[in-house]
């Protein structure tokens, strides 16, 4: 149940307490771009000029990363229908042409708070909303429900991050203004007005809450990612230009040192444009991070952004920050990243971007062009940027990947970028760059590219095969399980491996790489015990594809019922009816030999032992 007596008089839950010297983790998520007015001249001034360019961008969700609550812009349903998690009914509605998150408790016809919507964040995945209350008026709160745009349903918080089933109703609640503006807005200016205030209570050993006792005054140049955020501010730029004269000039010679072309950077200052948002960081200094809380952050583009900013990495720690785990879960113990928002970070430990000046974001990412899903054109999405330097393996992709030249094994992405990391409900590619190690990926306790597609074999098998058929020397493989990879994953892993194997699942499941027939049986177990939510949604997805594929329309049609975040009561009556249905139904297939192996005792021990790995893990907010 929430703290009521927070909720009635504020909004819910705002619980986190810092101690003296944790100002600091209020800038967790920190980007660039910056405040003074002069400096921003809006991505509207770019219409004139560079219509194409401004088009392209106009149609990515950079732009609408943030947006103000219109009819335009809510993706979300707000038609009274009531969504209730955690104890606690919501109500989105619609009154007088604006949007109404009202909170019920249970038994209660009348609700105990009513928050207007005045923000989004978020319109590609999903969408988040934003509300301001009265003692704190230039506050912006993220409320407790986001709009999944491809599931077409509400979702709790707590759904979309790692966590366990135990959450607070008020968990994830959060304030926009130290955290969310930084990377979501272009010219982000926090203006914090009682920083001193509460750095002095702090240093005197008072505890502070800064959810609610911070108060803000915020501005920002651009709601959303706009021109400036990548190109730089450009009220200069724009001023000079108004010339026609120096306008023609500057378009002769093809530069102009008033604003920034990416693709003319050279390679760390072109990749850092990006990485002032996809590379978790801090303040370099405490000055800094004062300066941020005040005026936002001084990077700009084209600027070196390991001048104001610490990247954030495993061992990295906050002095009194009440999670001393909080970054090392967001890294594999080898240090590749396993949460998004870290491909900076991954980049850098790339051979292929640290031995070559060519490789930057836009080798494999444009801005301007393709589809913005991905930001990516058709040829970018194939193995054209990699074979660009490694041509040796142009007239003969099998002959190298040792997978017929069509298929996703000779797709290189799959291998050296496989789909290991989670965020916003999603499973992502790696951003390290790196040649697939069955053996080692075990010993660090991460999935391995052969058994993201190879689910019914062991790590054994796979490691085995990768030392027969590239002709490397003979490794002890004894220590690696026999048990198939998707199996002991699903089970076995930690909550992000658990993950990463059941939406691994699913893309096998489509590709037709494994036979449906032998997983239903898991993935309703999984669904059934599973204390992670997003485990069980991922699983859940796998089961449709599975049911799909085996033309099981009452499967289907059963699925309809399951809902992930749903109390364990809920959910597992509708497990035991699937699970009653397909006992009518696996008689009719031929089982694996993989499945029939597995008593019940071994996994029984290998969710035991996932339980275990799964102790005090939250990650992923």
């Amino acid at each position: 149940m929430p703290d009521l007596d927070a909720m009635r008089h504020k909004l819910p839950g705002f619980g986190l307490l810092f101690s003296a010297g944790f100002l600091l983790v209020c800038l967790l998520a920190m980007s660039a771009a910056a405040q003074a007015d002069s400096e921003w001249a809006g991505s509207d001034s770019c219409i004139d000029c560079h219509q194409d360019r401004y088009d392209t961008w106009y149609k990515t969700y950079h732009r609408t990363m943030t947006q103000t609550a219109t009819a335009g812009t809510v993706r979300g349903k707000f038609d009274g229908v009531p969504v209730t998690y955690w104890g606690v009914t919501v109500r989105p509605v619609t009154r007088n042409n604006q949007y109404w998150f009202d909170y019920y408790l249970p038994g209660e016809t009348q609700p105990f708070a009513q928050y207007r919507i005045f923000r989004t964040v978020g319109s590609h995945r999903y969408q988040q909303y934003l509300t301001q209350v009265e003692d704190a008026a230039d506050n912006y709160y993220r409320l407790h429900l986001l709009w999944h745009i491809q599931d077409q349903r509400w979702v709790h918080m707590n759904g979309a991050f790692l966590s366990p089933d135990e959450q607070g109703f008020d968990d994830n609640v959060a304030l926009w203004n130290h955290n969310c503006i930084f990377c979501h807005n272009t010219g982000p200016d926090p203006n914090m007005q009682n920083y001193q205030e509460l750095q002095q209570q702090a240093d005197r050993g008072i505890p502070i809450d800064l959810e609610r006792q911070s108060l803000y005054r915020s501005e920002v140049s651009e709601l959303g990612i706009a021109c400036e955020t990548c190109h730089g501010p450009g009220a200069q730029h724009v001023s000079i230009n108004r010339n026609p004269v120096k306008r023609m000039w500057n378009s002769l010679r093809g530069r102009d040192s008033t604003i920034i072309n990416p693709d003319r950077l050279e390679q760390q200052r072109s990749v850092q444009v990006c990485g002032q948002c996809h590379g978790q960081r801090t303040p370099a200094t405490g000055d800094l991070a004062r300066e941020w809380v005040h005026d936002g952050p001084i990077y700009r583009a084209g600027d070196d952004l390991l001048e104001g900013v610490s990247l954030v990495w495993r061992d990295t720690s906050i002095p009194g920050d009440s999670k001393p785990d909080r970054y090392r879960l967001r890294f594999w113990p080898d240090e590749t990243p396993r949460l998004s928002a870290y491909e900076y970070q991954g980049l850098q430990q790339s051979r292929c971007y640290v031995e070559s000046d060519a490789l930057t974001c836009n080798t494999c990412h444009s801005m301007h062009g393709g589809d913005p899903e991905g930001m990516t054109t058709e040829w970018q999405r194939s193995n054209g940027p990699c074979l660009e330097c490694h041509q040796e393996y142009s007239d003969d992709i099998s002959g190298h990947t040792k997978h017929t030249a069509d298929s996703s094994g000779s797709q290189c992405s799959n291998c050296h970028m496989p789909k290991i990391v989670y965020g916003v409900m999603a499973i992502h590619r790696s951003h390290r760059i790196e040649v697939p190690n069955p053996q080692q990926n075990a010993a660090n306790q991460r999935p391995n590219a052969c058994n993201q597609c190879h689910m019914d074999k062991s790590t054994l098998w796979a490691a085995e095969q990768t030392a027969a058929l590239w002709e490397q020397p003979p490794k002890e493989v004894s220590a690696l399980s026999s048990v198939p990879a998707g199996v002991y994953n699903l089970y076995a892993g930690d909550p992000v491996e658990r993950a990463v194997s059941a939406r691994a699942l699913t893309e096998a499941l489509q590709q037709g790489i494994q036979r449906p027939e032998w997983w239903v049986d898991h993935l309703l177990r999984v669904m059934q015990d599973d204390e992670y939510p997003a485990v069980r949604r991922f699983a859940a997805q796998a089961l449709q594809v599975a049911a799909a594929r085996l033309d099981e329309s009452e499967l289907l049609e059963l699925l309809d019922d399951f809902d992930f975040i749903a109390a364990a009561e809920q959910r597992a009556l509708v497990v035991h009816e699937l699970t009653q249905q397909w006992g009518l139904s696996a008689g009719k297939y031929l089982h694996s030999p993989m499945a029939k192996g597995l008593d019940m005792s071994l996994i029984n021990t290998l969710q035991q032992q996932g339980r275990l790995n799964s102790v005090g893990i939250s990650v992923g907010e």
